[in-house]
């Protein structure tokens, strides 16, 4: 079972066989972070909750009973590709964008 830390949260997502559980920065009220936990097969939201704590999110997610395996997302979408942002070291794309 893989966890959540401060440095891999925004990285990506805890998934398995059924769900995908993983944490947001709440844009709308920064220092604030979204706990959420979703069924990727139906799309149903599952969990949500808001946390005024990074650590005591990152708990609630990782004391979930469930055998997950951290997956990264790409970077190289939201308008990064040509900005230097896409990349290994940017945690995403380990070829160009365009592939």
């Amino acid at each position: 079972m893989e966890k959540l830390t401060p440095d891999n949260y925004s990285k990506g997502f805890l998934m398995d066989e059924e769900l995908m559980g993983g944490l947001s920065d709440d844009k709308e009220a920064p220092g604030s972070y979204n706990a959420f936990v979703v069924n990727h097969q139906t799309g149903e939201t599952l969990a949500y909750q808001k946390f005024s704590n990074l650590f005591e999110a990152i708990r609630a997610m990782n004391d979930i009973p469930r055998n997950w395996a951290f997956e990264v997302v790409s970077r190289c979408g939201s308008g990064n590709c040509g900005t230097g942002k896409c990349g290994k070291g940017a945690g995403g794309c380990v070829k160009s964008c365009e592939t």
